[in-house]
C-alpha cells in the first residue's frame, strides 16, 4: 500500500512539472490523451507481465471495451417477459406449435446466429436473414408472428445457456446517404437485426476469454469511435488520418504498424462488421472523398455509453491539465 501511494505521490509530482509542456498540445493533446486511455481500457490496467497496476486500473469496468457487467437477472427477467409477451400475441396460433416444433426452430435460429456471428466477426444479423432460415426447414417463417415468437425464445436461451444477449438493434444509415428517390423509401423504417454480447463480468473477460494480442485493435477501435464522437458523429477521412498521426501511425507506417499490422485493413474490417460506416462526404461531389460514421455494431461491441464515458475521461484530463 505504501508503495503503490509513493508511486501516486510522484505520478503527480511529474504531471506537474511538465503540465506547462502538455497545455500547448491543444487538439493532439485530446488525441494522445485518447492513446492512453484506451491502452488502459483494452489492458484492464494490467502490466504486461500480467499483474494489477493499482495506478493504471479502469475506474469502472464499463472502460473496458465490448463489456458491460450487465445485470444477467434483469436481463432474464426482460427476456422471460419478452418471450411470454410474444406468446401472448401469437394467441391461440402458439398451442399449433408442439413442443418438439418449437424447440427444433429455436435451436436453428440459435444455430444460425451463432455461426454466422462467427463468420462475419461478430457483425450484426439482419432480421429477415434469421427469418430466411426458419422459412428453409419449414417453420415458423411462413406464420403470421410466430417468427418474433421464436426469436424471444431464442433470446431467452442465448442467456441462460451461452452467457450471450442476443441483442436487437436498428441498421444504421448514413448521414450522407443518396437522397430517396420516391416517397415510401424515404419513409421506409430502418431494418431490424441482431448482434451477441457477452454478459460475462469483466474481469472473466479479463482472465479467460479476451486475447491480449487483440488489445491494441480494440484501442484503436475505441479511439475511432470517439473521434467520430466528438466530430457530431460523421468525420472525414483526411481528418481521422491527420488525427492518427498523433498517435504516430503515419502514412509510412499504415501498412506495417508494428502492433495493428495494416491500419487500412483493420478500418475496412470494421467497416465490414458493421462497426463503421464508410461512406462518400458528398454522393454530388466524389472529390470531397469519404467520412465516416457509428453504425450499429458500435453498439454492440462497444456501447454508446461507453464512448461517451471514454470521451469525458478525455475532456477531463485535459481541462486538469490546463
Amino acid at each position: 500500500m505504501a508503495t503503490a501511494t509513493a508511486r501516486r505521490s510522484r505520478a503527480r509530482a511529474e504531471e506537474t512539472a511538465d503540465a506547462d509542456n502538455r497545455a500547448r498540445a491543444s487538439d493532439s493533446g485530446v488525441t494522445k490523451r485518447a492513446k492512453t486511455t484506451a491502452v488502459t481500457a483494452t489492458t484492464g490496467g494490467m502490466d504486461d507481465d500480467g499483474a494489477d497496476d493499482v495506478d493504471r486500473a479502469p475506474a469502472s469496468n464499463s472502460a473496458y471495451v465490448g463489456v458491460r457487467d450487465a445485470d444477467v437477472g434483469e436481463l432474464s427477467q426482460r427476456y422471460t417477459q419478452r418471450a411470454e409477451e410474444a406468446s401472448g400475441a401469437l394467441g391461440n396460433r402458439a398451442e399449433h406449435l408442439s413442443a418438439e416444433e418449437r424447440d427444433r426452430l429455436t435451436s436453428e435460429v440459435m444455430r444460425y446466429v451463432l455461426f454466422a456471428s462467427h463468420r462475419d466477426q461478430g457483425a450484426p444479423i439482419q432480421r429477415t436473414k434469421i427469418s430466411d432460415a426458419m422459412s428453409a426447414i419449414g417453420g415458423a417463417g411462413g406464420r403470421a408472428r410466430a417468427g418474433s415468437y421464436i426469436v424471444a425464445l431464442a433470446q431467452k436461451k442465448f442467456l441462460e445457456i451461452f452467457g450471450y444477449e442476443m441483442v436487437e438493434c436498428s441498421r444504421a444509415q448514413s448521414k450522407n446517404k443518396k437522397p430517396a428517390k420516391t416517397l415510401e423509401q424515404a419513409n421506409t423504417a430502418p431494418a431490424k437485426c441482431f448482434a451477441l454480447r457477452s454478459v460475462l463480468p469483466a474481469q472473466m473477460r479479463r482472465k479467460f476469454v479476451d486475447d491480449p494480442k487483440s488489445a491494441p485493435a480494440r484501442g484503436f477501435t475505441l479511439v475511432v469511435a470517439a473521434l467520430i464522437q466528438i466530430s457530431s458523429g460523421c468525420i472525414r477521412e483526411d481528418a481521422l488520418f491527420e488525427q492518427l498521426k498523433v498517435l504516430g501511425i503515419n502514412d509510412d507506417v499504415r501498412e506495417t504498424h508494428a502492433e495493428l499490422g495494416s491500419v487500412d485493413a483493420l478500418l475496412q474490417s470494421l467497416v465490414k462488421r458493421r462497426v463503421f460506416l464508410r461512406e462518400r462526404t458528398s454522393h454530388d461531389d466524389p472529390s470531397l472523398g469519404y467520412s465516416y460514421e457509428l453504425a450499429e455494431g458500435a453498439e454492440a461491441m462497444i456501447g454508446y455509453e461507453n464512448i461517451d464515458k471514454f470521451v469525458n475521461e478525455i475532456m477531463r484530463s485535459q481541462v486538469a491539465v490546463n
